[in-house]
């Protein structure tokens, strides 16, 4: 489904991304972790095109969409739903218009189609009945549920998490975590999941990698990682055991 080989990044001469090969199957969830500028975000936009390698390759389902023009990514891009590091809301927009957003955008669906996935969507993440509300209204929390509820509204088959649980509380953090693994198993959707919160990472996740200095360690487990015996997972998870 997804295979980078030797994938390099670089801005304004920093290496930011070092040669990284790396292949996810098609269902499988991934979780990547690691120091705050070690360029897992710049992974994120490397896979959906939205920047350009320097070099290697990027392949989606057989594709190498280093070798694709503006058309081609876009159509490449309605297989990725994101579900941002703050929800990323239009404020001036409802609930409901928010997670319509792709499917006027991208899909063109006639209206009833779209306020009939608007519901199932928001139904799914348990937020049915707030489509009139607007971002401002909402906590933390609810504001994660909606973002993920326009992530699936065109039913991706790829799903990108960038720091999914970041500020919220642990009642609030194990409810996305749920949806996460419930979105996998109901729809076998593949799963890259940023995140510095060792709970979202031992729940959500088959594989860890942890990214150092724009390149990636050889994955763990969610069981082998607490065993670890490199020194910076350790300092990772320990960490993070702290906080």
């Amino acid at each position: 489904m997804i295979t980078l080989k030797n994938v390099t990044k670089s801005f304004n001469g920093n290496s930011i991304v070092r040669g990284i090969d790396l292949s996810v199957s098609e269902g499988e969830r991934i979780a990547i972790i690691g120091p705050s500028g070690c360029g897992k975000s710049t992974l994120l936009r490397l896979l959906m095109g939205l920047q350009q390698t320097d070099t290697g390759q990027v392949w989606i389902d057989n594709e190498d969409i280093t070798q694709m023009d503006i058309k081609q990514l876009r159509r490449m891009r309605t297989k990725f739903g994101m579900l941002f590091q703050h929800a990323a809301l239009f404020d001036s927009m409802t609930v409901g218009e928010n997670v319509a957003f792709p499917l006027r955008e991208i899909l063109h669906l006639p209206e009833a189609e779209i306020q009939a996935r608007v519901k199932d969507k928001l139904l799914w993440v348990e937020m049915s009945g707030k489509e009139h509300r607007m971002p401002s209204e909402l906590s933390g929390g609810q504001q994660k549920r909606v973002g993920l509820a326009r992530a699936i509204a065109c039913d991706p088959k790829i799903i990108l998490y960038d720091e999914p649980t970041t500020g919220l509380d642990p009642i609030l953090s194990t409810n996305i975590e749920d949806l996460i693994v419930k979105l996998n198993k109901e729809s076998h959707t593949t799963s890259i999941i940023v995140t510095h919160q060792i709970s979202t990472i031992l729940r959500t996740a088959d594989k860890i990698y942890l990214m150092r200095d724009g390149v990636l360690l050889p994955p763990e487990t969610p069981e082998s990682i607490q065993e670890s015996q490199n020194p910076y997972i350790k300092e990772f998870i320990s960490g993070g055991l702290a906080s």
